[in-house]
């Protein structure tokens, strides 16, 4: 009774075939039976016993087919019933894996999020910082020109100065003339020549010391301005640097995740596989041509990789074409998660 009740739930259509087949069966038999006494030959019963044996033998074929079809019947419904259990195991599997793949998707955008927000930071303080460079710089070129402003006013009170003892020396000089010409006119002109050179003299250092102050503060404002200048293009440089290197990480990845979409697991490969491959490419993404530089030991799988890189072509590149040359031989490392 246990086994008919489950061979019910399990496939009812069948059930209910087999049942009005027996049904049909019992039908015709008591159809095909005569219920009504016959008189009895005298001669012999024999014929009568062989059509019931006859009869005995349709009953037991037809038992038979039944049971045979029942068979069939329960057989092809434990295989259905397999089939579909595989079925849900296999749609179970893909769920789960498309669960897993969309929370390390979640995983990856959040780790990209926080690293842009960390760039931008990185960005708004070098900003900052190359704005307070500038201002320091104006303030350098403006003390440099009241520096400029100051010496011009030295030199103006200087040379001032100068004319006024000038001056005052040539009066000096004409009085003790006009009360020391009658004394020695060769003394006074030897006093005037000796004069006349210290002049001279004097006037020849301070120009050559105004001179060499002068290309002193021009060597020293030009080495800062270089310093300066250098310093500005090092920071330069150095932003446009780790900018590429950003860029370029971003789009590897997005490359290894799209061939990780593409790519089919060999049959009886084990887990934890990882080969090298190197990629030609030409602008626009298109794959060119696919090799494995350090194979994972299993020629299958490897063969799996360049067979997933070509399904991805074209591949994700950056739309500045400024970072070309850093993909046209990419090389990486393929480690299906």
């Amino acid at each position: 009774m246990r086994a008919l009740w489950k061979l019910f739930r399990e496939t009812p259509q069948a059930f209910i075939y087999a049942l009005l087949v027996h049904l049909v069966l019992v039908a015709f038999l008591a159809v095909s039976l005569d219920w009504t006494p016959k008189p009895q030959l005298q001669a012999s019963s024999e014929p009568v016993i062989e059509a019931v044996a006859m009869d005995e033998a349709q009953v037991q074929a037809e038992l038979d087919k039944l049971k045979a079809a029942e068979e069939r019947e329960q057989a092809e419904a434990e295989a259905r019933l397999r089939e579909a259990e595989e079925k849900r195991r296999q749609a179970e599997a893909a769920r789960q894996a498309e669960q897993q793949r969309l929370e390390k998707l979640k995983q990856e955008q959040a780790a990209e999020a926080a690293r842009q927000a960390e760039l931008k930071r990185q960005q708004e303080a070098e900003a900052r910082r190359l704005e307070e460079l500038r201002q320091q710089q104006q303030a350098l070129v403006r003390k440099q020109e009241q520096e400029r402003k100051r010496l011009a006013e030295l030199e103006a009170r200087r040379k001032a100065e100068a004319e006024a003892r000038r001056k005052a020396e040539e009066e000096a000089r004409r009085k003790a003339e006009e009360e020391a010409r009658r004394k020695a006119e060769e003394e006074a002109r030897r006093k005037a020549e000796e004069e006349a050179r210290r002049k001279a003299e004097e006037e020849a250092r301070r120009k050559a010391e105004e001179e060499a102050r002068r290309k002193a503060e021009e060597e020293a404002r030009r080495q800062a301005e270089q310093a300066l200048q250098q310093q500005l293009e090092a920071e330069r440089q150095a932003l446009a640097a780790a900018e590429a290197e950003r860029v370029v990480s971003r789009y590897v990845a997005a490359i290894q995740q799209k061939v990780e979409r593409n790519w089919i697991q060999p049959p009886g490969s084990r887990q934890g596989l990882t080969c090298v491959v190197q990629v030609g490419l030409i602008p626009g993404g298109e794959v060119t041509r696919v090799s494995i530089v350090t194979g994972s030991g299993d020629a299958a799988f490897d063969r799996s990789v360049e067979a997933a890189v070509w399904r991805s072509s074209p591949l994700p590149l950056p739309p500045d074409n400024q970072y070309f040359d850093r993909f046209r031989n990419l090389k990486f490392r393929f480690s299906p998660g």
